[in-house]
């Protein structure tokens, strides 16, 4: 994943009942980099947030196998 890129997200079929309303009508997605959590006692835990519809969200690495970069040559 490279900051800046456009995704698409696929095989929403898979995507979990509670999120699949928002990710089965959303355009593009705007990869903005990790966003990193370190908490009180010694854990660092890393998301990635995009841009997705004006609204920045963060995702866990598991959901990074449902976008899949958009071919610009298209």
């Amino acid at each position: 994943m490279k900051v800046g890129d456009l995704y698409e997200v696929h095989h929403k079929w898979l995507l979990p009942h509670s999120t699949s309303d928002f990710w089965s009508s959303c355009g593009s997605v705007l990869y903005l980099g990790e966003d990193t959590i370190h908490r009180d006692d010694g854990v660092t835990i890393t998301n990635h947030a995009v841009l997705v519809d004006g609204q920045r969200r963060i995702l866990d690495k598991s959901f990074l196998r449902f976008l899949e970069p958009i071919d610009e040559s298209r």
